[in-house]
């Protein structure tokens, strides 16, 4: 009798917490976050015949997500992601196979701009050095960029150990003995990763130059007056209506038959199927506090705690007048402090008016550092680095602009990296469905991680992953493809492994009850013992 008291209990248990699909839905894909793979899997699932769809974007005011411009002294600027990368080396070059899609939704006038979506072509660096009277000047640092590139590319890629990047170098002789080779290293690396050699996983970067890439390795900056969101908005034209500003889901759950998500101020939500494109913070967020109310494999809870989100900081800065050389796309000095204040990049020339204006962008640590200091607090380091670069005699700042996106509880950082306790069968295992919930987003990806058009491809995985699990097939002929290899196939995708719950604070997955609810199942459980 005592056992089978036991087995009601979780009996009881399991029936109190389990999800009941609604039999109307409101839709039948739900998609959570308006930002560029919630957006492109919306078209994918539009151009495909289902049109059925329900977009819930946490932001009151606009969608895009890591995406934002904001007006600064007369003028739109970037305030989140401001990069084409990987844009063919002729950049007359667009669509077809190997070009990056944003590429071609940014130029090709047959799909969002009859004028053609403006910024600059990046590359040119100029490095300073501090000389023996302690002032800066312009450096050569050729011999030291050879020297790191040349290990970095033709050597450390033949390592299969499971290491860090920062000892890969240094077993391949990189030694970083001087301020000029800390300052090439943080520029070759942290700058692209937000975050330090020696935190970053060696087989994870190189997964991700093994997998296909778009060619070409030139960098393209917006600064059209539109806004690079614009590309967003025009991928957004046909179903605009179906998404929900200020819709701010408090926690998802999901079974083998539909998807559900409450919301703040308005309950519960549901779908036959659901895509999350959180960022990996935000995801680390719902882990920690128990907001994922269905059951996750124990492999994809080892993916999301072992993820990490890249600390980038970047900071607009208008003066009354330029004195940086305008003609070079990057300015870079040592400094004794890692990390600390090594880049001006010229952006002026790009916007109406050549204003000058630069942005000085922070990584890691000090980016961390940066987001707990005021406004003025930044405004006051910013003008002391700039008096030791250019000397006294430099105008002061008319204004700093930025926006926090560490602090931001809908993001938590401004992209994902490759961690060093992230395994590459975890990074691939980010993108798995759970059951009837699919996950997408720039972080999912393994191949170039933190750039827009990862975040672009996985939302076409995503959907085109629900249209064959419906019998369809992927027909959109307005977004251009991805490349085969750019993601890994479904087919390719981990075997599966026994399931554990989410952590014990979950409030409605099996096995991790909440109190409430244990107390009414030990309650009936004793009932039952009582008449028996």
């Amino acid at each position: 009798m005592k056992m089978f008291s036991i087995a009601l209990l979780f009996l009881v248990a399991e029936g109190v917490v389990s999800l009941e699909c609604p039999a109307q839905k409101d839709a039948e894909v739900l998609i959570l976050g308006a930002g560029m793979a919630g957006i492109t899997a919306a078209r994918t699932l539009h151009d495909s015949g289902i049109t059925n769809i329900k977009i819930l974007e946490a932001n009151s005011k606009r969608i895009g997500g890591r995406m934002r411009n904001v007006s600064f002294m007369g003028v739109q600027v970037e305030t989140g992601a401001y990069w084409i990368h990987e844009m063919p080396e002729n950049p007359q070059t667009i669509g077809g196979p190997g070009v990056n899609p944003i590429w071609t939704l940014a130029r090709d006038p047959s799909k969002c701009f009859a004028e053609v979506l403006k910024g600059n072509y990046t590359g040119e660096s100029e490095y300073m050095d501090t000389n023996s009277t302690g002032n800066y000047n312009v450096v050569n640092a050729e011999p030291v960029i050879e020297e790191y590139n040349e290990i970095f590319f033709d050597k450390i890629f033949e390592n299969d150990s499971d290491i860090s990047v920062r000892d890969a170098l240094r077993y391949e002789g990189w030694n970083p003995d001087t301020l000029l080779k800390q300052l090439v290293e943080w520029d070759k690396f942290d700058y692209s990763y937000a975050t330090t050699t020696d935190r970053s996983s060696l087989p994870l970067l190189i997964a991700e130059y093994d997998q296909y890439k778009f060619e070409g390795e030139s960098d393209f900056r917006v600064t059209d007056q539109r806004g690079y969101v614009s590309i967003v908005h025009c991928i957004a034209e046909p179903f605009s209506n179906k998404i929900e500003l200020g819709a701010v889901v408090t926690s998802i759950d999901w079974n083998d038959e539909c998807f559900c998500a409450d919301v703040a101020g308005q309950g519960r939500v549901c779908g036959d199927y659901g895509i999350t494109t959180f960022s990996i913070g935000v995801l680390q967020n719902f882990l920690e506090n128990g907001r994922f109310n269905g059951t996750l494999s124990s492999r994809k809870i080892a993916a999301i705690e072992n993820s990490r989100m890249g600390l980038y900081f970047p900071i607009l800065v208008s003066f009354p007048s330029s004195f940086w050389n305008t003609e070079t796309d990057y300015i870079l000095r040592t400094d004794t402090r890692y990390g600390y204040y090594h880049a001006l990049e010229p952006i002026g020339r790009g916007l109406p008016g050549s204003p000058a204006m630069c942005t000085v962008p922070l990584t890691g640590d000090e980016a961390k550092r940066v987001s707990s200091l005021t406004k003025n607090e930044i405004y006051n380091e910013i003008m002391d680095v700039m008096h030791l670069w250019y000397g006294s005699n430099i105008p002061n700042a008319t204004d700093i602009e930025y926006y926090d996106w560490y602090n931001d509880e809908f993001y938590r950082g401004m992209f994902s990296n490759i961690p060093l306790n992230l395994t590459l069968e975890e990074k691939e295992n980010l993108a798995v469905p759970e059951g009837r919930l699919y996950f997408s987003g720039e972080g999912v990806i393994v191949y170039s991680t933190g750039t827009v058009h990862a975040a672009y491809c996985s939302g076409i995985d995503s959907a085109t992953d629900i249209l064959e699990k419906k019998g369809l097939s992927e027909r959109s002929t307005f977004l251009p493809k991805c490349e085969d290899g750019t993601t890994m196939p479904p087919s390719q995708t981990p075997s599966p492994t026994p399931t554990t719950t989410a952590p014990p604070s979950s409030a409605y997955s099996v096995g991790s009850t909440s109190l409430i609810s244990l107390i009414i199942a030990l309650f009936v459980a004793s009932l039952f013992a009582a008449f028996h």
